[in-house]
């Protein structure tokens, strides 16, 4: 892998060594994303953060 990674910066230099997956051009390209979450699952997710998040803060 590092072998890899000198050959990229010797033939390109830094912009070689940038990461290339996951750069689709144009709409509708490359991994769709995620479901959104149904409404019910993100509230009750929120929740759970803020909770977390208050018990942190009392710390």
């Amino acid at each position: 892998m590092v072998r890899r990674w000198v050959k990229r910066y010797e033939q390109e230099g830094m912009k070689g060594l940038e990461e290339k997956r996951g750069k689709a051009k144009g709409p509708g390209k490359g991994r769709p994303r995620t479901c959104p979450e149904d409404p019910e699952t993100k509230i009750k997710r929120l929740e759970a953060e803020v909770e977390m998040l208050k018990k942190l803060l009392k710390r």
